[in-house]
């Protein structure tokens, strides 16, 4: 039975050996133990793995820039990176950087090695909690295009003159009518869009632009 070539790299010494243990009773053999960002690059032209297991933190250079670098040079490349938190920043990172697999540190090891065996076959892979990231974000998205489509017109023309920062006395005079309608309007905008202030509802339109055009 043929093994997966594996490229390991972390700074911290005992996770990289609990890893390449892991690894290494799994199907994989380890070609190169690397605890250095600027080697990864070098080690990966050297040995040509079929995974590179990379922290997202690394001395030297990011696991994410690498991944960047390497995929930019050798596109077929098998990367999973390793996450010490779940946060949106380090989601958002994987999402631009080409690789293939995001696993937190803590997953179980099963985890740990069905996520590469799924990698090295050129497939994706998210780790439970940024698979869960995932699908609040997609629900977000799908109640703001919802609420996007019960939107009026006129509480559109209201929105854009709250952004320009317009006072409701204002918004009444420039769109000929009562302040009392108007903040109908704001009041009905702040219940369809789940939001709790005016400051809110300019926020929110700031970030939805063309959506609201």
């Amino acid at each position: 039975m043929s093994t997966i070539n594996t490229i390991v790299a972390d700074g911290n010494e005992i996770f990289r050996y609990g890893l390449c243990s892991i690894l290494s009773e799994n199907g994989f053999t380890i070609t190169s133990e690397i605890d250095n960002g600027a080697l990864i690059l070098t080690a990966f032209e050297s040995v040509k793995p079929e995974l590179c297991v990379v922290s997202f933190s690394m001395p030297e250079i990011s696991g994410i820039q690498l991944a960047n670098k390497i995929i930019a040079k050798y596109p077929e490349a098998r990367i999973l990176i390793m996450a010490d938190t779940d946060s949106d920043a380090v989601l958002n990172e994987f999402l631009d950087s080409g690789a293939q697999g995001l696993l937190l540190k803590n997953a179980h090891r099963l985890e740990l090695i069905d996520a590469s065996q799924k990698v090295a076959r050129g497939e994706t892979f998210l780790g439970k909690q940024f698979s869960k990231m995932m699908t609040r974000e997609y629900l977000r998205l799908a109640k703001m295009k919802k609420n996007r489509k019960q939107i009026t017109l006129r509480e559109r023309e209201v929105l854009a003159l709250l952004v320009d920062g317009l006072t409701s006395s204002q918004i009444a005079e420039r769109l000929f009518i009562s302040p009392r309608t108007v903040d109908k309007h704001r009041t009905n905008l702040l219940k369809k869009l789940d939001l709790k202030n005016t400051a809110g509802l300019v926020r929110y339109a700031l970030e939805n632009q063309k959506g609201l055009k």
